[in-house]
């Protein structure tokens, strides 16, 4: 047995216990992905803002560039109650902040934009046609349908909590790792239990509460 294997090698078939965090808003690369898993650990790709053709083709891309095991990671919610289809009265509410400006600059005030962003329900779709080796996710939990089908699939789950219990919370959905992320980690607030405020955890005293309440 290799002097790094651990059960979390052994799950997600790498050298070694290293997780590279995945990079959002285009920051991820395939080489990157490629060094870390080429080197034994788990590559990630942050994949939160593609549409679900382009996530079919990364997967593909990045399985013939590395034989070692990848993650893609989503974003499970990223916007809030009328993000995704703003009303007329909302549109024009969030516009009220910055008319003066506008005005101030002689720029016409924009138009409703057409589509706001990606919805995960369709990205996640697009996971489970490509089969990654590893789908990690923040911001929430996947429907209980969803992580079966990853299952079926022979897709490993990882989840994000920012809290206790974020982490009890994901366990109990079945995922099959838990990511301990504490508030000092890069500034990133993954809560979705509690505001990101009200979840300040920081991970040296994170992961030792999280151990002791999960499997």
């Amino acid at each position: 047995m290799h002097m790094h294997a651990s059960s979390l090698t052994h799950l997600i078939g790498t050298r070694f216990p290293i997780i590279q965090g995945p990079f959002g808003g285009g920051a991820s690369s395939v080489q990157l992905v490629k060094a870390v898993s080429d080197g034994g650990g788990l590559g990630s790709f942050g994949a939160h803002y593609l549409a679900p053709d382009a996530i079919r083709s990364l997967v593909a891309e990045i399985r013939s560039a590395t034989k070692g095991p990848f993650a893609i990671n989503l974003w499970v919610s990223d916007h809030d109650g009328e993000g995704f289809d703003p009303s007329p009265a909302s549109y024009a509410r969030a516009l009220t902040s910055v008319r003066t400006f506008f005005s101030e600059l002689g720029i016409s005030l924009p138009a409703p934009p057409a589509r706001t962003g990606e919805r995960f329900d369709e990205q996640v779709r697009a996971i489970l046609d490509a089969r990654p080796p590893v789908f990690s996710f923040v911001f929430g939990i996947p429907s209980a349908e969803i992580l079966a089908e990853c299952r079926t699939r022979g897709i490993r789950t990882l989840g994000t909590a920012t809290t206790v219990e974020e982490a009890i919370a994901l366990e109990a959905a079945g995922v099959d790792a838990i990511v301990a992320s504490g508030s000092d980690a890069g500034g990133h607030r993954g809560s979705f239990l509690r505001p990101a405020e009200e979840s300040l955890n920081g991970t040296f005293s994170l992961v030792p509460k999280i151990v002791d309440r999960v499997s």
